[in-house]
């Protein structure tokens, strides 16, 4: 009996040093990534496994950012959940550590792709289902693919294979820097139902934010962008998986990894929300799927 109670004991005690080898590494001030990691919490807890140490912040200097990710390894943290691109190429350095980077809109940029025992969790909602669903609930035959060639060539050959994929025409609209906006986009648009923003610096650069929207509206065409700030800004749409989604899909990764061992997949969540700018879609008489939206701006 004593030695069944003892085993118990040894079995509890494997249990919570256990709990402490997964974390949550994350970028600051970021409203998304912060209900990633509360999602990432819930989701890792529904799964039957402990859950994760952390967040923690990355510091706003490098010796702190290295202090706080060697103190990760002292309390045996072995897998990191890597919210945001500076937090994931900061935790996938050490050659020690395993994870899922969440949210990095261009991984391959990153070098994250090649990184061993690492895999990710895309920002966009799997762009064949994104196809699907313009096609099917928004009557688009033809798109035209917005980005800048150094940050985003790998992302749009993406989209670009799952309208192939769809049967949905795909004009690719690549600049070698913002400059080349204004006299690639009136033409680009003739032969294309919508535009999608990538998330990329041409879509951050509020000059040419106002360019695109402007254009758009007068060539009546609507826009679409991956995250939230696209309707905010007066672009029409745009699709972008919720938090919860980020979350699940995190944790299924982290689990396949967990076995596996070695895995440089790229998860794209399935399930995605859509955000709705209301006077530019009124002013282009565009109808939409209401039971998709979770913002209106």
């Amino acid at each position: 009996m004593k030695r069944l109670v003892w085993a118990g004991l040894v079995f509890a005690w494997a249990l919570g040093a256990g709990a402490q080898d997964t974390a949550i590494y994350m970028q600051g001030g970021s409203a998304v990534l912060e209900g990633a990691a509360a999602a990432i919490k819930t989701a890792q807890t529904a799964a039957g496994l402990p859950a994760p140490v952390g967040p923690v912040v990355v510091a706003t200097t490098q010796a702190q950012a290295t202090a706080d990710l060697q103190d990760l390894d002292k309390k045996g943290v072995k897998f990191v959940y890597a919210l945001g691109t500076s937090a994931s190429t900061l935790a996938a350095q050490n050659p020690k550590s395993s994870g899922i980077y969440v949210f990095v809109p261009n991984p391959s940029l990153s070098g994250l792709t090649t990184r061993p025992s690492w895999s990710g969790v895309s920002p966009y909602p799997d762009p064949k289902s994104v196809m699907q669903y313009l096609k099917g609930a928004m009557a688009v035959q033809r798109v035209a693919i917005l980005y800048t060639r150094k940050s985003n060539q790998e992302i749009a050959k993406l989209f670009e294979d799952a309208a192939s994929a769809e049967r949905v025409t795909a004009k690719l609209v690549g600049l070698n820097d913002p400059g080349e906006l204004e006299a690639a986009l009136p033409p680009a648009l003739k032969d294309a139902d919508m535009l999608l923003l990538l998330i990329d610096p041409v879509t951050f650069n509020p000059d040419s934010v106002r360019f695109i929207v402007s254009t758009c509206l007068a060539a009546k065409k609507p826009s679409l962008g991956f995250l939230d700030s696209v309707p905010k800004m007066g672009g029409a749409f745009a699709l972008y998986p919720p938090p919860d989604e980020l979350g699940r899909t995190a944790v299924s990764a982290m689990q396949a990894l967990r076995q596996k061992g070695e895995d440089r997949k790229v998860w794209f969540p399935q399930r995605f929300v859509m955000g709705v700018n209301d006077s530019t879609v009124k002013s282009l008489g565009l109808t939409y799927d209401a039971s998709k939206v979770a913002g209106h701006f």
